[in-house]
């Protein structure tokens, strides 16, 4: 028998590779499932045989003493639900983006620090061991200094959705490498490649259908950069390709004497390269560098799945047994709100038509306010 009791809110797509990780983590026991729709419960149970099943999570939360929950519903569920966990005294690992506001996420992280409970967001990305293989080599000076960080989504979004699906993810993971965040930049344009207005605000699902619920979005196309306080600069474009590409995401870490490039969203693919200057026309060489027990976990190769598997494993391995009681989890709470304020800092740039400082001192939906007062 395991040592802790999970349950899984939000069952739905994302909520397969949630409970495919839970099962397979010897940790946790599934114990219960919650969910609105009736029709998903049943088909949930039918696959894992979970026998607690519930349309109320206040309900879950009083009945069934739980450790761990894992929250896997769409944005604007997650602050509610990660108040009510914090209030059994149950640890958290929420979904991306963290939450529909900053307003929102600063009274989770507040929850959770005054339940004495851990709070992480699912950025995934944050558990591979290529980003402290990267900051080693950076450590060791074999790009120099650091100075720049280029970003990359992967396409197959408008700016506005993909900032709020795979966007959190590459704030994430450049905030991971350049820190804490001393302001924002942004210019953002509508289908017409002319500056997106407040006319441009849409609901997520509104821009797809298909796309899950992320609140007020804008924007076919944005160009984002950002200064941290340790002197870094950051540029992240979101460019409207038409079609996904997985290996063209991912970030280029540009230093004096060399580059560090790391790509994919899951399955980490990282080169480097040495020397000042790359341009296209040269030819320049980059060198492959892998990590054998990232890549092949379990001594044979993995898939994606298994990798992303992986990944969420070690974040619940930092809630649940932190190699240290008092440091903050994998991919804290305070990490998936910093996300979530690059993306609001952006739109609050775009807005203003320039600079904005962090951290942003309204705590609202800049697109919210910016229709209210265009009406």
């Amino acid at each position: 028998m395991a040592k802790y009791r999970a349950a899984l809110i939000g069952c739905g797509g994302k909520g397969r590779d949630h409970t495919n990780t839970l099962i397979k983590n010897e940790l946790v026991d599934l114990v219960a499932f919650c969910d609105i729709r009736e029709e998903a419960l049943q088909a949930y149970q039918e696959m894992y045989g979970v026998s607690a099943l519930y349309t109320d999570y206040q309900e879950m939360f009083e009945k069934e003493n739980l450790d761990l929950v894992v929250i896997s519903t769409q944005a604007p569920q997650h602050h509610a639900t990660t108040l009510a966990a914090a209030t059994h005294g149950c640890h958290v690992l929420c979904e991306k983006p963290m939450a529909v506001t900053l307003g929102e996420a600063d009274e989770m992280v507040a929850a959770c620090d005054e339940a004495g409970v851990r709070l992480s967001i699912n950025h995934q990305k944050r558990a591979s061991a290529y980003n402290a293989y990267a900051k080693k080599l950076i450590a060791d000076g074999e790009i120099g200094e650091i100075f720049l960080i280029r970003a990359y989504e992967k396409g197959g979004r408008k700016a506005g959705n993909a900032m709020m699906e795979m966007g959190t993810h590459l704030f994430d993971w450049v905030h991971n490498f350049g820190g804490e965040v001393s302001w924002a930049d942004a210019h953002i344009t509508a289908a017409d490649s002319l500056e997106a207005g407040p006319q441009d605000i849409k609901h997520s699902q509104e821009v797809n259908p298909r796309d899950r619920d992320a609140g007020l979005v804008i924007g076919e196309r944005a160009f984002c950069s950002f200064g941290f306080t340790n002197g870094i600069h950051a540029d992240c474009d979101f460019l409207a390709e038409s079609q996904a590409n997985d290996r063209a995401y991912g970030l280029d870490l540009i230093g004096t004497k060399g580059r560090i490039a790391l790509r994919r969203s899951v399955a980490t693919v990282m080169f480097i390269h040495r020397g000042e200057f790359m341009t296209p026309v040269e030819g320049h060489q980059w060198e492959p560098v892998s990590l054998p027990d990232e890549d092949s976990i379990t001594g044979q190769h993995l898939e994606t799945r298994d990798i992303n598997s992986v990944l969420q494993s070690r974040l619940i391995q930092s809630l649940l047994e932190p190699d240290c009681p008092d440091a903050d989890p994998i991919s804290s709470g305070r990490e998936g709100r910093a996300s979530l304020e690059m993306i609001h800092g952006s739109w609050e740039s775009h807005r203003q038509g320039g600079r904005v400082a962090f951290p942003l001192k309204d705590r609202s939906h800049p697109l919210e306010r910016w229709r209210e007062e265009a009406s």
